[in-house]
């Protein structure tokens, strides 16, 4: 059943087994779990669609103002506080692009090297949750590795393991999870979304040790109240840990925050350009490899009557990130192949010495080149001067952010229409991110020219003088992921985190959190697939002990 606050009377109150509070992926996932069972559900939502009011709440102040001395000390998030979120029902699978990709064991694992890393679960755990995850994305078998390419024409460079591997993602359509399941659980005898329904507290008992009740508010002011036995923190990275600092009536720290960690190890990938590749031979073979691919031959794990297209990224290997101390990252390349026309195709093939060019075509190839001189001879003369050409791959960059204490969600004093203090943020860089970018031009190089691929020319910003000339405003050259993350870790201990392996509080008892900001490390995997991973996962948990 879908309500809407305003049709409430003033004050009303509530009464359900699990009340969610966010419908996101995660929120919307957790739902369809308990839809038609004997449990009541109740599911917060600020909008059944775009209202820019609502969206306005997400608006953040940020510390440090646009300038920091160094990236250490902070960095500018830009307008990405409020425009990498949606808040109205799909959260932000709304604006979602489709990527699925799972982390790998290794994500999981400690690391001398990375400062409060390792998860609670480990690979078996979780992975036994994501082909459940790829079914709600309506994406294809759990399958991400290389014999996606079986059968698709492929040709693949083989790069050293210990420097370089390739990492699979598949596609979403992608799923509008408000759109793809709102009439379900419209339907669920038993759920009911409540819209114009924004979460302003958490009500605790006096021993702050269980929480009793959720305090609601619409924008014409009307209020209401949800008593549950519990509760489920699912608004993001951001909100989640808004609405548990700013939920301090009880317990004056915040629900959740005795040892002073919600809103700490805020993360979020990096996204920017490492460099660019100057080919010594045909560019299509390489693009085609890391293109994404919709596969079309029956026996294809991924065909069938709608094809779930995939693409191969290159990525550091463990033993790399282990030897230079740094987090992970993946490179996508980036080059407009298709479009480059026949003289410059020509100009490729006859620098390459595996071509048909150096055999019985050569005659033809050269006459493709005369016969195009207007582009053939503006990209020779770049090959010639050592220049990026226009067609060719750019090495575009998705890296890990490590856990850092000092990055972290506050509140600030100002508050937003609905009276609630709006979040502070304060993202806080090292220089081991700076590394992790910085080492994937070199490894591309060596294995590049290993294999006569052609040279890697590293972007400026990575050099030292450069992030000397850049330190008071990095970024100028660097792009959040807008996947917000860390700030309610989930840890074995509450010394070290938040949430417990289950997802729950460690000091109270009936409050869960659903979410990225559960991620004790975000690895450089999109993190939607492992959401809802952690998702079903606590859903399953709860189950059995609501039932």
């Amino acid at each position: 059943m879908f309500s809407n606050l305003d049709s409430f009377p003033d004050e009303h109150t509530l009464e359900c087994d699990l009340c969610i509070v966010g419908g996101g992926a995660a929120g919307i996932s957790i739902a369809r779990e308990f839809a038609d069972t004997a449990l009541k559900i109740c599911l917060m939502e600020s909008s059944a669609e775009y209202h820019q009011p609502s969206q306005l709440l997400y608006d953040a102040d940020q510390r440090p103002p646009k300038r920091a001395r160094s990236i250490e000390g902070g960095v500018h998030y830009g307008a990405e506080a409020i425009h990498s979120r949606l808040r109205f029902f799909g959260g932000s699978t709304n604006h979602w692009g489709g990527y699925c990709v799972p982390l790998t064991p290794h994500d999981l694992e400690t690391h001398d090297w990375m400062p409060e890393s390792g998860w609670p679960i480990d690979w078996a755990e979780l992975s036994h949750f994501y082909p459940r995850a790829q079914a709600l994305c309506e994406a294809g078998p759990f399958v991400y590795d290389e014999t996606l390419w079986q059968g698709t024409g492929v040709k693949h460079y083989d790069f050293d393991a210990s420097r370089l591997r390739n990492r699979f993602y598949q596609f979403s359509p992608p799923t509008r999870f408000g759109d793809r399941y709102g009439d379900e659980l419209r339907r669920a005898r038993n759920i009911e979304i409540v819209f114009n329904a924004n979460a302003t507290n958490i009500g605790l008992r006096k021993n702050a040790r269980s929480a009793k009740s959720v305090k609601v508010k619409s924008f014409s002011g009307k209020q209401a109240t949800v008593r549950a036995r519990h509760f489920i923190v699912a608004c993001g990275g951001i909100e989640n840990a808004r609405l548990l600092l700013a939920s301090d009536d009880v317990a004056t720290t915040g629900v959740g925050n005795v040892n002073d960690l919600v809103g700490r190890y805020f993360m979020d990938h990096l996204y920017d350009s490492v460099g660019s590749l100057l080919v010594s031979a045909r560019p299509d073979r390489l693009l085609q490899q890391y293109a994404q691919i919709t596969a079309t031959n029956p026996s294809h794990p991924l065909s069938g009557d709608e094809p779930v297209p995939f693409q191969a990224a290159l990525c550091v290997a463990e033993q790399a990130q282990r030897r230079n101390r740094t987090g992970g990252a993946a490179i996508f390349l980036r080059g407009d192949w298709e479009t480059a026309d026949e003289g410059i195709r020509a100009v490729y093939k006859a620098l390459d010495p595996a071509s048909e060019a150096h055999a019985s075509k050569k005659g033809s190839n050269l006459l493709d080149i005369l016969s195009n001189l207007d582009t053939a001879l503006p990209e020779m003369k770049k090959v010639i001067q050592g220049k990026q050409p226009d067609h060719l791959p750019v090495l575009f960059c998705i890296a890990e952010q490590v856990p850092n204490r000092s990055s972290r969600v506050l509140l600030d004093t100002a508050h937003d229409a609905l009276g609630a203090r709006r979040a502070l943020l304060d993202w806080r860089l090292t220089d081991q991110d700076r590394r992790t970018f910085a080492q994937m031009p070199a490894l591309l190089a060596a294995e590049f020219g290993r294999l006569g691929i052609g040279r890697v020319h590293t972007s400026p910003w990575l050099d030292d003088e450069a992030m000397y000339l850049y330190r008071d405003d990095f970024s100028r050259i660097l792009e959040p992921g807008r996947h917000h993350s860390g700030t309610t870790r989930m840890a074995s201990t509450p010394d070290r985190g938040v949430v417990n392996v289950n997802c729950r509080l460690f000091d109270v008892e009936n409050v869960s959190v659903a979410g990225s900001s559960v991620f004790p490390t975000i690895g450089y995997a999109n993190p939607t697939l492992t959401i809802l991973a952690l998702s079903l996962r606590l859903a399953d948990h709860l189950k059995q002990e609501l039932e």
